[in-house]
């Protein structure tokens, strides 16, 4: 069922990809009072996870190509069991909606606008998500690339501007963290920045050149990974590690930089880009849970949904949490654990099953 009559390039999934893991850098925030200096250890591990992930998620689509996760899980669960997991999903797509709404909305009001309420950022990101999201994938796969090109640039330029602040000591000692904490950075990581690209799995569909989004798919990945352990370095480097969850170093370095007094305030540069970032993100989560949603219910349109699912979402938003730190929290210790079921288990099962279904095609014929 091809609800979505729009289509984007390869290139352009590219850059969406890379857009998304920009949207998940405030999370280093969650991780690096657990594994502490050993968080750019961990990250690489971490990579290297999701590329496996990456290759199993390309097989899966090669093997069932032009559908969506709603309909590769009616292919390979059947017809009960596969609403049963879609419905996982599409949950799955909303609450990571309805946390960022949160998260960007509680980075806001304890940062930068201490007198102002959660209420009136999670309204504001959500009007524009609603109208993004109702222009459809091609819309949303032209506002991408600027963002996802001029936070590689500022990266890359903060990471400069900061050199004579880095104290090289503060990644050491190395390998200090036990398994557990290990474990549970991975855990994060995996599921996190990297994991999330799942996600995707409701845009494959909509790409002309199809035979090139293995390719760019890993480019994307590469990039948005290389960034985030830029940052990650960049952030230990600056500031050493901090103790609280709710600290957001990726912010709080900023404010260390000082040109002359000409280059100076740059942490509301970064407040900025942060909030484009985290918008990204949203919007992408939002398109894919309202997609999933209408092919689930087999709408002839996703967009006379979208304003209900973001309503409901910026309502839930408000009340899922009583402070950041609980946000945090859940972040790192909770909300890693069930994220693996639809971004890892699934689609292995998936694939598991696919492969057996082509085997039993190729004997019968």
């Amino acid at each position: 069922m091809n609800i979505e009559k729009g289509n984007i390039s390869s290139r352009q999934l590219m850059f969406l990809i890379i857009g998304l893991i920009e949207g998940s850098t405030l999370i280093a925030a969650f991780i690096l009072g657990v594994t502490k200096e050993d968080t750019w250890i961990v990250l690489v591990v971490s990579f290297i996870i999701e590329g496996l992930l990456l290759a199993t998620y390309m097989k899966l689509i090669q093997l069932i190509p032009g559908k969506s996760i709603i309909e590769i899980n009616t292919i390979t669960y059947g017809k009960y069991l596969g609403k049963v997991i879609s419905i996982i999903y599409i949950f799955h797509f909303w609450f990571v909606l309805v946390s960022n709404f949160r998260f960007i909305a509680d980075f806001y009001s304890t940062f930068l606008m201490q007198e102002t309420h959660i209420e009136v950022f999670i309204f504001c990101i959500g009007i524009a998500t609603i109208y993004v999201v109702k222009k459809g994938i091609e819309t949303l796969a032209r506002i991408v690339p600027p963002i996802a090109i001029g936070t590689v640039i500022l990266g890359i330029l903060l990471s400069i501007l900061l050199f004579k602040e880095y104290d090289f000591t503060n990644i050491l000692p190395i390998a200090q963290i036990n398994l557990s904490q290990f474990i549970q950075g991975v855990n994060v990581l995996v599921a996190i920045p990297f994991g999330e690209i799942f996600v995707f799995f409701m845009m494959f569909s909509s790409v002309v050149d199809k035979e090139n989004i293995k390719k760019e798919a890993f480019k994307g990945l590469i990039i948005g990974g290389a960034l985030f352990l830029l940052i990650i370095l960049r952030d230990i480097f600056a500031l050493g590690v901090p103790e609280a969850l709710d600290v957001q170093p990726s912010y709080q370095v900023a404010k260390l930089i000082n040109i002359r007094d000409i280059i100076t305030r740059m942490e509301t540069l970064i407040a900025v880009v942060l909030l484009f970032n985290v918008f990204v993100k949203i919007a992408i989560f939002c398109y894919s849970a309202v997609l999933g949603t209408a092919e689930l219910l087999r709408l002839r349109t996703y967009k006379g949904i979208v304003s209900p699912i973001v309503i409901i979402g910026m309502i839930f938003s408000v009340t899922m949490f009583d402070a950041s730190i609980n946000q945090a929290y859940f972040g790192a210790n909770i909300y890693p654990v069930y994220a693996w079921i639809p971004e890892v288990i699934f689609p292995l099962g998936s694939l598991v099953i696919a492969k057996s279904k082509k085997l039993k095609l190729q004997k019968i014929n």
